[in-house]
């Protein structure tokens, strides 16, 4: 028994640790997104600003009836260029964090599935030990269990394709089943 503890009590901290440094990896990243999003709008803002001056030197060129030149407007036109430039890069920025992210999600879901498929090899050993199942059982059921983690790529990816409605229900329960 209190081995039994001490290895439940073990697995506990496990998790938490685990489910705390995810945590304040992913805040940490939420935080980033954050920042460079709001950088995004102060460009944004400053592209708005940029535009309105260009159209009032524009105007104002017009009014004293003198003709708008490109040397004219090309200065004016630089700090656009600039802003657009880093615009560009922040979004870039912001769509590897989001990379990042959907690998580590990916790679969270694989560990899960692969701890789910342990347990239940524990369970159909502990079966087969007991004589509740034979090895011809046991192994068809073992190797139902490792096809989750063989197929586990195209599994996600179906799992993807359904919560974008990419696919129907249907589609994607018998596409599952034959994956499992």
């Amino acid at each position: 028994m209190n081995k039994f503890l001490s290895n439940l009590s073990r697995t506990i901290n496990e998790g938490m640790s685990e489910v705390s440094t995810q945590t304040s990896a992913e805040a940490q990243r939420n935080e980033e997104l954050s920042k460079l999003e709001i950088k995004i709008k102060e460009i944004d803002l400053k592209l708005d600003k940029t535009y309105t001056l260009i159209g009032q030197a524009v105007a104002d060129t017009l009014r004293k009836t003198e003709p708008v030149t490109q040397e004219f407007i090309v200065p004016l036109f630089i700090p656009i260029k600039e802003l657009d430039w880093e615009r560009e890069q922040l979004l870039e920025a912001i769509k590897q964090i989001k990379a990042k992210q959907a690998e580590q999600l990916k790679a969270q879901e694989l560990i899960r599935t692969k701890k789910e498929v342990q347990a239940e090899l524990q369970k159909l050993q502990e079966l087969k030990d007991m004589g509740v199942i034979d090895a011809e059982e046991f192994e068809v059921t073992e190797a139902k269990l490792n096809k989750r983690i063989h197929n586990f790529e195209k599994l996600y990816n179906l799992k993807i394709a359904f919560d974008r409605n990419l696919i129907s229900r249907d589609e994607y329960m018998s596409r599952k089943a034959m994956l499992e």
